[in-house]
């Protein structure tokens, strides 16, 4: 069953060939369930759901695709990229790791505007902000840990 309709499908196409430059991986980490066997506390009711959305987003355009990390078996891979809990979608292209940049949950509703802004964004490698802010960011001595939360109400 397919999550995104045909239209959103078409437009997505449509808008990756129009603004994607360069090839973009995106990493999912998220627990692998082997039939019915779940082991309490590693549960993820939300994992199947974000990984069938990114098959999606990612059959829109050979410019990106997709990598799968379980979190439980590959640990280390989590640990590099800074990763804690799943779901989780980080990004990397052939010159960089974005593991700076994390998306806990699965990117339904207001969300999934976000995500492709990001993969847009990563695939021009050029900054969104306007010129006076990237000018005063530049300025800062220290590093600086942001994060946005988001409700769907």
């Amino acid at each position: 069953m397919s999550i995104l309709t045909q239209d959103e499908l078409r437009t997505l196409k449509a808008q990756f060939k129009k603004e994607l430059k360069k090839d973009i991986t995106i990493n999912l980490f998220s627990v692998r369930t082997s039939g019915l066997l779940i082991l309490p506390g590693r549960e993820c009711p939300t994992c199947p759901q974000a990984q069938a959305l990114l098959e999606e987003v990612v059959a829109a355009t050979p410019k990106l695709s997709l990598e799968v990390y379980d979190f439980y078996t590959q640990p280390e891979t989590a640990q590099i990229q800074g990763v804690d809990r799943v779901p989780c979608i980080t990004f990397s292209s052939t010159e960089k790791t974005y593991s700076n940049l994390k998306y806990y949950g699965t990117p339904t509703g207001f969300e999934f505007a976000t995500l492709l802004q990001d993969i847009t964004v990563i695939s021009r490698s050029v900054s969104p902000l306007q010129v006076p802010t990237r000018k005063a960011l530049r300025k800062l001595d220290k590093d600086l840990h942001i994060q946005v939360f988001v409700t769907p109400g």
